[in-house]
């Protein structure tokens, strides 16, 4: 697999125009005709967020029957591998940018850690929105004198304006979801019926259902209000107060059971959801 440690090359593979700086970069994919349609896999050093328009078979993007045909946002973190293969070129834009720039200025939204099958699926006022925004970004790169201040300033807009359209799309894909959110709370119910001495964790249920962790987090506090990592801590919480109750285990046997290494572990995170350590509550 081949990897890009910086834009200027990955941009000459591509078929893109070398970047200002090699920080971040824009582009408007309308501005090249002779873009590579095909690749193996490739992975980069750099954050992506591609909003493409006019493709066609958008079922590898997550594409669901509760999303309208128009266009659409995915990202690619540093290191995510992907491959392509088009009859076109695509249209629309994307911003790379370096994980120390955005560190720098302090931006993090959890959809940057989201798959490209997780894709942003936008509305036709959606659509203009971004593209409006984009166009604004990509006017200002391409002076002279542009203000990386100024630019990092409409990529949190951006990616804030993103944010609220992903809610949107939690949203009208309500019915899709509610069967996660149920399929979730029936593998925590059973989870320690399988004998299990390992602690519940948001990656095994993201796994499970094929989401990524940060994508199943959000879309799980959508819809019931609560992380995913609380309500698997109230399970464990509801599993131990049955196992104090009808079991002669001693409290380190309880927590082991329940996947905790060491005693004070579970004291600790049963205290806090109960007031009460194990040894009060079992009396």
């Amino acid at each position: 697999m081949q990897h890009f440690s910086n834009i200027k090359d990955y941009n000459n593979y591509i078929g893109y125009n070398s970047p200002k700086k090699d920080l971040i970069d824009i582009v408007c994919y309308d501005d090249f005709e002779n873009l590579r349609l095909s690749s193996p896999e490739i992975s980069t050093d750099y954050y992506k967020m591609a909003f493409k328009r006019g493709m066609g078979d958008l079922t590898c993007y997550g594409n669901t029957s509760y999303d309208k045909q128009s266009g659409f946002l995915y990202f690619m973190k540093p290191n995510q591998a992907y491959q392509w293969e088009t009859d076109k070129p695509w249209k629309g834009y994307h911003i790379m940018v370096s994980p120390v720039l955005l560190q720098e200025y302090n931006i993090d939204f959890s959809f940057f850690d989201y798959e490209m099958t997780e894709a942003l699926f936008l509305t036709s006022d959606e659509q203009t929105q971004i593209e409006n925004l984009y166009k604004q970004i990509i006017v200002e790169y391409h002076k002279d004198n542009y203000e990386l201040d100024l630019l990092i300033a409409y990529c949190n807009l951006i990616f804030t304006y993103v944010g609220k359209c992903y809610k949107r799309q939690f949203d009208t894909r309500q019915p899709l979801y509610n069967k996660v959110v149920v399929e979730f709370k029936t593998l925590l119910n059973t989870y320690y019926k399988n004998d299990t001495n390992e602690l519940p964790s948001v990656h095994y249920f993201a796994e499970q259902m094929n989401l990524s962790s940060k994508y199943f987090g959000d879309l799980i506090k959508h819809h019931t209000g609560k992380t995913a990592s609380e309500v698997i801590q109230e399970k464990i919480v509801s599993e131990a107060k049955q196992r104090l109750q009808n079991t002669n285990k001693t409290i380190a046997e309880i927590g082991y059971t329940l996947g905790f290494e060491y005693p004070t572990y579970f004291s600790r995170l049963f205290k806090k959801h109960t007031d009460k350590t194990p040894s009060q509550y079992r009396q």
